[in-house]
């Protein structure tokens, strides 16, 4: 007969002496089931027992499948006696399991249904399609050195009697018996459970409720500074110490290598427990599927991809960089190629290129980071023996950090963790903040859904912050709806000054100053490295930057003499340059002033000043001349924007200068134009740069030599032994004594490229609850937070702007809103009206009074479903056939000077958008669907130049 539990062939008959028969059911706690014959008879311990059926209708059906896979699991779990009539051929329900199709297919949720029904089919079950019934793991247990007889299912090698449990592995109360687990047997072991011991140690009472948690999947929800970890590792000696579990049956993943090596060292003595980072153990899986591999670095990484990407190369431009970030959307976002290419506009044919560079990896045998992941996955799905040994070795997986998984990952652990689902995840909803990589909150607020029977523990305690900062982030936290709710109060010694938190609103111009006058205060007392300046992207650190070095304080910051080089910035310090030496402007800055904003005359520009290194004001004006109409005014207005530069620049004031390139000759619109579309919102955007910018040379206000302070300021090297400046993202899962959370302004907190507030809330949250003794959070007085007024539960909620994030499949963190005629909408100003008419050039909104006030594309607007710059329908809009005609004839001559693929320079339906709406700026343009900052960096001005004829 075949072993249905064990998935041995064995010459077994049932009249052979000593096969184990027992008087069914055995105890009552053990909730054991029977499996009958279709139409045959029950035995009697199981006459009021449910019934279900397992048959091929059954099975064949996926959703009928999943509930019946839900039923048994949850009888299995609860140790619900059932009756399950198995009207199914046994070599069809052991049948291994593959699936080819690609993990992005099958999303986080998959796992092999049939494989799960086969174990709860089973795992507890008395088979009595024989007379008398049959108890499987007795002669797994002979095999392991058991004797049948006994007042129980077998005698142990001492006499004892004992039951040997089938069911979810953990205490037994209320049994004096001996039992000893299924999963032990299985092992060749006879090991005894040993009698509950729950030892609470010096754990508090929340945290020994969790590490005693009894069997199966459990949920520990640990905010901030509740001791998860402490909680985790506790677990783990638990179950080792305490329980007597196999630890080859054990795996921990930890949040990163730092983290595993802590866990392994605090484990101490603990040997034979796998402790990973999810990484890691994707690796072992992948090499041991496919034997040794190479793992590549970025670099090699980039060389691959650099042979496939078929776009083209500009100066001071990362042409691969946004298709290394497509990779990782597609494998452990788990979105498919096309959406990931379609969700973007620098990425042309990404599809192909992912195809062209995986078999690339497999013909040289080599994986990079995320591969070790997705590849594991695809080995697991295709591989039945491996998924079996990998299952063997991680039948109870405990997973630090849960709230940090992506898709790729969760389904890696279920795929691990099957069929029991036996999964320990401790984690908080609350920190989730990196929604941009595929981490979403719902995973942990939907894990009963994931691990059925999962059982929900609560730490209550934050440990580590000051009384006032727990209810700050308290208070915040409750305006979010996506959440699990929960109490959490400061721990018994937890300070309760209320100075232990401030916010501070000061003057956006030197708040670059007032912080490193913060943090001198706190140096009198304090060493330098237990103090954090956390700010939401990195560029809005700048000021604080500057005016540490300025002030000799040591510290370490992610900024260097690149950030002059980004987009903006660049432009800005080129005007900057034209205003000081209007007799002696290079040739280089005149053109990326005539680039930057945008006038459409950037290939006129190169024809109109040739040869010449350097040319005075009066020969730029010349220079123009001949020019006509539309042209003509188009280059008198950059040269009215050159001279109110230069008159600016006489009274040798940076700030005064700068408000005149930002506001006056509209370099702000180009860096709004150039974030829109943008597919990470943990970056800085063109216009945080601009902010920084403008607050450095509060710091620094003279002129003449601001450029040089500020590039040899960036060139110099961080002190390892100082105060920390990041970003809150790398700050996650640190602490420090004090932190100041710098910039908490309105288009940082929440970013202005984010869509999700709620994650923008948590942000926050994270930033708030790094410190141990002091949180200082600064904000410019002018533009603050709406964030702030809720750190006190005061702030209402606004009914004119959704509550709830936006969620959606792709990744992109800003995307466009359509209107229609009769849509509700508000806009700039405050305004609030019906659409009236949708035209080329926007839309026509009527307001209180009887009034039309015109919206054009790319301006904000606000939506009951969102809010987000005003995009052009993709129906509904005629395009100019002559214009079409002009646009793919550019299209095909770029093309060709390019060497590639038409659609790699716009796509057919773009053109037809364009050719409708005939964009007039950056921001008209920004707003066409698939126009996103990489094409309007490379083509913008040539395609705004085609429209204005």
């Amino acid at each position: 007969r075949y072993n249905n539990v064990t998935g041995d062939e064995r010459e077994v008959s049932p009249f052979v002496p000593n096969l184990p028969i027992v008087t069914a059911p055995g105890p009552a706690v053990l909730g054991r089931s029977v499996v009958v014959l279709p139409g045959g008879a029950i035995p009697a311990p199981w006459l009021t027992a449910p019934v279900v059926v397992v048959d091929d209708a059954t099975v064949a059906d996926v959703e009928r499948l999943a509930s019946l896979v839900d039923r048994l699991h949850q009888a299995w779990a609860e140790r619900e006696a059932v009756v399950i009539e198995l009207a199914l051929d046994d070599a069809a329900l052991r049948a291994p399991e593959t699936e080819s199709r690609p993990p992005f297919e099958l999303g986080a949720g998959f796992t092999f249904l049939r494989e799960r029904l086969h174990f709860l089919v089973w795992a507890n079950s008395y088979d009595a399609r024989l007379e008398p019934p049959r108890w499987w793991w007795g002669v797994k247990a002979e095999a392991a050195g058991a004797q049948a007889g006994g007042a129980a299912d077998v005698l142990l090698p001492d006499g004892t009697a004992a039951w040997i449990d089938g069911g979810p592995r953990g205490p037994i109360d209320g049994v004096a018996e001996t039992f000893v687990h299924a999963e032990t047997v299985s092992r060749g072991l006879m090991t005894p459970v040993p009698q509950r011991v729950d030892r609470a140690g010096d754990l508090a009472a929340d945290q020994a409720e969790a590490v005693a948690h009894g069997s199966g999947a459990a949920r520990i929800i640990a905010p901030a500074g509740s001791g998860k970890t402490r909680t985790l590792i506790a677990r783990l000696r638990h179950l080792l110490d305490d329980r007597g579990y196999e630890p080859g049956a054990i795996c921990a993943l930890a949040y990163n290598a730092k983290a595993a090596a802590e866990m392994r060292e605090r484990l101490g003595t603990a040997n034979g427990v796998r402790v990973r980072t999810i990484h890691s153990l994707g690796w072992e899986i992948l090499r041991e599927a496919r034997g040794d591999l190479g793992l590549l670095n970025e670099g090699e990484v980039r060389r691959h991809l650099d042979r496939l990407v078929e776009v083209p190369r500009r100066p001071n431009t990362d042409i691969v960089g946004p298709y290394v970030e497509a990779l990782g959307e597609a494998r452990i976002a788990l979105r498919s190629p096309e959406d990931v290419e379609a969700s973007r506009d620098d990425v042309p044919g990404f599809a192909l290129v992912y195809e062209n560079y995986r078999e690339r990896l497999r013909r040289a045998g080599e994986a990079d980071f995320d591969e070790q992941v997705f590849g594991a996955i695809e080995a697991l799905l295709a591989d039945p023996d491996l998924r079996r040994r990998w299952q063997g070795r991680c039948r109870h997986l405990l997973v630090d950090e849960f709230q940090d998984l992506t898709a790729a990952y969760l389904l890696l652990i279920r795929l691990l963790a099957s069929p029991e689902l036996d999964v320990f995840g401790v984690g908080d909803d609350d920190q989730t903040i990196y929604g941009y990589a595929g981490a979403d909150p719902a995973f942990l607020i939907d894990y009963g859904t994931l691990f059925p029977g999962a059982v929900s523990h609560a730490l209550e305690v934050n440990y580590r912050c000051p009384a006032p900062v727990v209810v700050a982030a308290s208070n915040l936290l409750g305006y979010n709806e996506e959440r699990i709710d929960k109490t959490i109060v400061a721990g018994p010694q937890a300070p309760n000054d209320p100075g232990t938190f401030a916010v501070e609103r000061r003057s956006g111009s030197e708040m670059g100053v007032d912080a490193a006058d913060q943090i001198v205060s706190w140096l009198v007392a304090t060493d330098p490295t237990e103090i954090a300046v956390l700010s939401r992207v990195n560029s809005a650190l700048l000021p604080v930057h500057l005016a540490l070095a300025d002030r000799g304080v040591p510290f370490t910051s992610p900024l260097g003499p690149n950030l002059l080089g980004r987009t903006v910035v660049s432009a800005a310090l080129a005007w900057m340059r034209l205003g000081l030496d209007p007799d002696g402007m290079r040739r280089a800055d005149v053109l990326a002033a005539v680039r930057r904003p945008s006038r459409g005359l950037n290939r006129l520009a190169v024809d109109l000043l040739p040869g010449r290194s350097r040319f005075d004001l009066a020969t730029v004006l010349d220079a123009g001349r001949d020019l006509e109409d539309r042209r003509a005014a188009k280059w008198d207005g950059f040269v009215d924007d050159l001279e109110r530069v230069v008159a600016a620049a006489e009274d040798d004031d940076a700030p005064a200068l700068l408000d005149v390139v930002i506001s006056r000759v509209g370099l702000n619109s180009s860096a709004l134009a150039l974030d829109r579309g943008r597919s990470r919102a943990d970056r800085s955007g063109q216009s945080d740069d601009l902010v920084a910018l403008r607050r450095a040379a509060a710091i620094h206000p003279s002129l003449g030599d601001f450029e040089t302070w500020i590039r040899d300021t960036l060139a110099k090297p961080g002190d390892p032994a100082g105060v920390l400046l990041s970003t809150v993202h790398r700050a996650k899962g640190l602490e420090w004594d004090r932190v100041l959370v710098f910039g908490a302004d309105r288009g940082l907190l929440p970013h202005t490229l984010s869509s999700d507030v709620e994650e923008e809330r948590r942000i926050f949250h994270v930033a708030i609850t790094r410190c141990r003794k002091q949180a200082v959070v600064m904000a410019d007085r002018d533009e603050p937070s709406p964030f702030l007024d809720e750190l006190t539960g005061e702030a209402k909620v606004a009914a004119t702007e959704p509550q709830r994030p936006v969620r959606t499949k792709s990744a992109r963190s800003r995307t466009g809103v359509e209107v229609a005629p009769g849509d509700r909408v508000r806009v700039s100003g405050g305004y609030a009206g019906t659409v009236d008419e949708v035209d080329a050039h926007g839309i026509w909104v009527g307001v209180e009074g009887g009034a039309l006030l015109q919206v054009r594309w790319g301006e904000e607007i606000i939506t009951p479903a969102g809010r987000g710059p005003l995009t052009p329908p993709t129906e509904g809009l005629e395009a100019d056939a002559d214009l079409v005609a002009r646009l793919k004839a550019w299209r095909l001559e770029t093309a060709r000077s390019k060497d590639v693929p038409a659609y790699v320079i716009l796509h057919d339906s773009t053109i037809d958008t364009i050719a409708a709406t005939r964009p007039d700026s950056e921001s008209a343009l920004a707003a066409v669907p698939g126009i996103g900052p990489a094409k309007l960096e490379a083509y913008g001005d040539a395609i705004i130049e085609i429209c204005s004829g």
